[in-house]
């Protein structure tokens, strides 16, 4: 997935093999990669973003999975988030290949904007089916880091291990106690232009925890930084006071999609979204205050 894991547990019994539970999470994470990976040549996903229009592709378990949250944030939020968005990812330089620090011409833009479209995608999660309606590169980057945390937490849990915090590239799940014996306390981070600051800490129990931000990968124009969240909605990387989103939800797979989907909607109406739906949402924003947190009234609830 082209970043780090970690995982810091309490051994369920005094003659725990710490060495084979890595090696089985090692290959866990190996499969989901094989699976959901744009940079491994042969993966899943990019076999099914090179099959033919309106031929029927069965898909595995995990990947309908993650396909149908996917799908379902891309409805809830009219196409803020979109799983096909890839196209628009490659144009401005966020893909695997290198592409230099420029603007793409409106041409450009237009042209990959024309094979964005969560619509064309039918999926029969019964029968794991997905047919494209029209051709259509799909991107679980944004989902994935998510549900490889899920993963692990499930397959940690099957070999007993009930006290762990178990993270991805940032996204995390937590259970039981820490190996002082005390809740998990996660800290929120808060971006600042001269050292890393901490917006808040949480105690969380089963809980799991993302964040999207848009400081973590850009490059840089004319002064202006461009993001590697893009809007689908409009082809550009997103260009307003959110900087980051954090999301606590039990399963980390929506969490990760969901924070990613509030990043590019904005303040205002990622707010909205989540009092409608009671979701647990901390959003940081500049101001002319600096940057200031806009928790959701569940998260306050929970959490502050």
């Amino acid at each position: 997935m082209g970043t780090s894991w970690s995982l810091t547990y309490l051994p369920p019994t005094a003659d725990h093999n710490s060495s084979m539970l890595g090696a089985a999470l090692e290959a866990e994470l190996l499969d989901i990669n094989q699976s959901m990976s744009t940079y491994v040549t042969d993966s899943e996903i990019n076999r099914v973003s090179s099959a033919a229009a309106e031929e029927p592709i069965e898909v595995s378990t995990g990947f309908a999975y993650v396909l149908d949250h996917a799908l379902t944030l891309s409805r809830l939020t009219a196409g803020a988030y979109d799983v096909t968005v890839e196209p628009l990812v490659l144009l401005w330089g966020f893909g695997p290949e290198f592409k230099k620090d420029d603007l793409p011409s409106e041409a450009e833009l237009a042209a990959a904007q024309a094979q964005v479209g969560y619509q064309a995608l039918e999926l029969d999660l019964s029968t794991r089916t997905l047919v494209k309606t029209s051709p259509r590169s799909l991107d679980f980057s944004s989902i994935a880091k998510g549900y490889g945390v899920d993963r692990l937490a499930n397959l940690l849990r099957a070999r007993g291990i009930d006290n762990f915090m178990v993270e991805i590239g940032g996204e995390l799940k937590v259970q039981g106690l820490n190996p002082e014996g005390q809740p998990w306390r996660i800290a929120v981070r808060s971006p600042r232009t001269d050292a890393v600051d901490v917006a808040t800490t949480i105690i969380l129990n089963d809980m799991g925890v993302a964040t999207s931000g848009d400081y973590f990968n850009f490059f840089r124009v004319g002064g202006q930084n461009y993001s590697h969240v893009i809007d689908p909605t409009t082809g550009w990387p997103i260009q307003h006071e959110v900087v980051s989103v954090t999301v606590v939800e039990q399963s980390v797979t929506r969490a990760d999609g969901l924070a990613t989907a509030l990043l590019v909607l904005g303040k205002d109406k990622a707010l909205a979204l989540a009092e409608e739906n009671q979701w647990a949402v901390l959003i940081l924003a500049r101001t002319e205050e600096g940057i200031e947190s806009f928790p959701s009234s569940e998260f306050a609830r929970l959490y502050q």
